[in-house]
């Protein structure tokens, strides 16, 4: 199995005070999950948190300075919310750290759940207009792939268009270039730089719902889910297989190109994880609950009385990592069982978690479960 560390810089509050210690932490963060043998390090995207905590509004930049104080773990969004980002700089400022990085990137997208974040950078970027927003999502994602894959491109969408109307270019000393002009007038747009990784690094999508496994698998992009237990990620797994064996023309395995992102906190024992980390795990699942709806934590054929919390009781055995080693390698077991699960992320820090915490939690995940899980699944 590959594992990753995951992070939306919720953790350490109360001890970080101010934008340089979150960032600060997050090396440290960072340049220990290199040193500990993690795959990845995955940054998330959020932006107004009107309790100062869990804002990283741009993983792209953050990723950047990571990568120069690291030499091998892999730079990932997961995800960058693509209907709050203009397509030509999201796919340049992308290829700008693929090559500074020399092709550590991996690059995530997802659609935002936040009803009060996706309005202030796009009037179709609010999640509630669900047809909206999901058609500026595949634009952006689409353009930003072509924009990767060809030297010059052009676009004709609902939201977009490039180049747009009216653009002219002319210069005494280049002659028009038929290649991406008619004349003067410019039919095509050269964007660079083009990233380092060919096509492309590799991309993801955020998923949650049948319809927006579907989306993943019909663009191609490879699929993350967070929330489910194990038996319903392996239903989902299962139509992620079999839309992509359609688009591709060749068989998927069950798990390839889908991974897990799990809430993770590893103790001596489940009572004392469940005495450190319940607050701070159990807030993002409150914040969560209206947004992304309940039906994402229920296994197959499984309906939800409305007299049933999303309490640790709840929650703690169908998508938590935590406890002791021992009770942290059942689950991934399970799911490796259930799903074929390959590729494991792993949120550490929590909210309000102090920073000798989450590196604690980091060490002993990778040195007391990831030796006993890194053979073949």
């Amino acid at each position: 199995m590959k594992f990753a560390a995951f992070t939306t810089v919720a953790g350490s509050a109360g001890e970080a005070t101010n934008a340089e210690e979150h960032i600060d932490n997050l090396r440290q963060q960072t340049i220990l999950a290199e040193e500990l043998g993690f795959e990845a390090m995955w940054l998330g995207e959020h932006h107004f948190g009107p309790y100062a905590v869990g804002d990283l509004p741009n993983p792209i930049l953050l990723g950047a300075d990571l990568a120069a104080r690291t030499s091998r773990i892999r730079i990932g969004q997961m995800a960058n919310i693509a209907p709050w980002w203009h397509p030509i700089r999201l796919a340049e400022d992308v290829a700008i750290l693929d090559n500074l990085t020399r092709g550590r990137v991996e690059v995530g997208f997802g659609r935002g759940i936040w009803p009060y974040e996706g309005p202030q950078f796009h009037p179709k970027a609010d999640p509630r207009k669900d047809a909206e927003n999901r058609e500026l999502f595949r634009e952006t994602v689409e353009i930003a792939r072509e924009i990767w894959t060809n030297e010059y491109f052009s676009y004709q969408g609902t939201n977009y268009r490039f180049p747009a109307d009216g653009t002219s270019f002319s210069h005494p000393l280049y002659p028009p270039n038929p290649a991406w002009q008619d004349g003067e007038r410019v039919t095509k747009l050269r964007v660079t730089p083009r990233p380092y990784q060919k096509p492309h690094p590799p991309l993801w999508m955020t998923v949650s719902t049948d319809r927006s496994v579907t989306t993943a698998a019909e663009l191609g992009l490879k699929a993350c889910y967070w929330q489910p237990p194990a038996r319903r990620i392996r239903e989902r797994m299962e139509l992620y297989a079999q839309v992509r064996t359609e688009r591709e023309g060749r068989p998927f395995a069950l798990a390839e190109d889908q991974a897990v992102m799990r809430s993770t906190y590893v103790a001596s024992s489940m009572e004392e994880a469940r005495r450190d980390a319940e607050e701070s795990i159990m807030s993002a699942f409150v914040f969560n609950d209206p947004f992304r709806g309940r039906q994402v934590f229920t296994n197959p054929g499984e309906v939800l009385g409305d007299d049933v919390k999303l309490d640790w009781d709840f929650l703690e055995p169908r998508s938590l990592l935590v406890g002791s080693p021992e009770d942290v390698v059942g689950k991934i077991e399970e799911l490796r069982e259930v799903c074929h699960l390959e590729y494991l992320l792993v949120e550490f820090t929590h909210m309000g978690m102090p920073l000798a915490k989450s590196l604690r939690n980091l060490e002993l995940f990778a040195s007391r479960v990831m030796p006993r899980l890194a053979g073949d699944s």
